[in-house]
């Protein structure tokens, strides 16, 4: 087992994403985990990030706190709000922006890692 304290992990930017946006690893390879890529992103007001696919993972969003919109190919697919989710298979292009005044944080579950 593995605990990983509150201040253990830093931030960083995900490559594609607006600067206002900051990631935090809680699991992934990189750390032992090898089947699963977890953290928690914030996304301040805003900002958001390019269409992106993942050919061979599976994601999972969860959002915490705030409102988040979802594209594909520019299409809005859904509005998520606290406590919402939603699955993207290996595969499909996603987008994911805050157009509000406050900022949203997801947990992202990643698998296989990408």
């Amino acid at each position: 087992m593995k605990v990983v304290r509150k201040g253990e992990r830093g931030t960083y930017v995900p490559p594609g994403h607006d600067a206002k946006v900051k990631a935090e690893k809680l699991f992934d390879p990189s750390n032992g985990c090898v089947k699963v890529d977890v953290h928690v992103t914030t996304f301040e007001a805003h900002c958001g990030m390019e269409e992106e696919v993942h050919e061979s993972s599976d994601h999972v969003l969860y959002v915490l706190e705030g409102t988040l919109t979802v594209r594909q190919g520019g299409v809005v697919v859904a509005h998520l709000s606290k406590g919402d989710s939603i699955h993207i298979p290996a595969g499909e292009a996603h987008q994911v922006e805050n157009g509000t005044n406050r900022s949203a944080t997801i947990v992202t579950v990643t698998v296989p890692p990408a």
